[in-house]
Formats: C-alpha cells, structure tokens, sequence
C-alpha cells in the first residue's frame, strides 16, 4: 500500500488574546491542514489515486473552522485562552469531531 502526504493552506482574520499589546488585537492567520494515508486504489471510482479529495477537505475545513472563525473574536468562539498552542488543539478536536478521521489527520499548522 501507498502513503501520501496532501496539505491545503487556508488564511482568516480574527480577534485574538490580550498579549504583549495588553489589549484585545487581531491578527491575520494562515492554516495549513496535513492528511496523510493510503492513497486509494479503487480503479473507476472519483477517489482513485488520492488520500481525500481536495475539494471535499476545502469544504470541511472552511465549515468547521475558517467559516466559524473568520472576522471574529476567537476567545468567545472558542472558549479558550486563544494561543497558538491552544487552538491548534481546538481545531484538531473540531475537525475529528466533524468526522474527518483521526488516522488521516497528521499536521495542523498555524
């Protein structure tokens, strides 16, 4: 069996946490989503030859994580004290919970 790596980059502007500035500020975010397995060997079939279909990891991405996110303040989205590190974890859990699965899902880059 095959392995692959595929990586789509996505960019949202949010409000982010108080930090150095001392004040709530925004930043603009690139996001970069890594899947890697077995690329399919389903002669005939739309998915031959891929780990997941482009289009159908821009479309979970920008539901679960850039469409909620974008233009907003990322703390009352989230919950969280919005660091790098914690929205990583975030967006991670979003995602398995959307049904992306685990095994597939390898980096996510913010």
């Amino acid at each position: 069996m095959r392995y692959a790596s595929i990586t789509k980059t996505f960019r949202f502007e949010a409000l982010d946490h108080r930090g150095q500035c001392s004040r709530l500020h925004g930043h603009s975010y690139r996001l970069e989503v890594t899947l890697r397995g077995p690329i399919k060997d389903a002669p005939g079939e739309s998915d031959h030859g891929i780990v997941m279909d482009f289009y159908d990891l821009s479309s979970i991405v920008k539901n679960v994580i850039v469409g909620r996110l974008d233009h907003q303040d990322l703390n009352v989205v989230t919950g969280l004290y919005t660091t790098t590190e914690n929205l990583v974890y975030w967006m991670w859990d979003e995602l398995v919970a959307y049904g992306v699965p685990g095994a597939l899902l390898h980096r996510i880059r913010l």
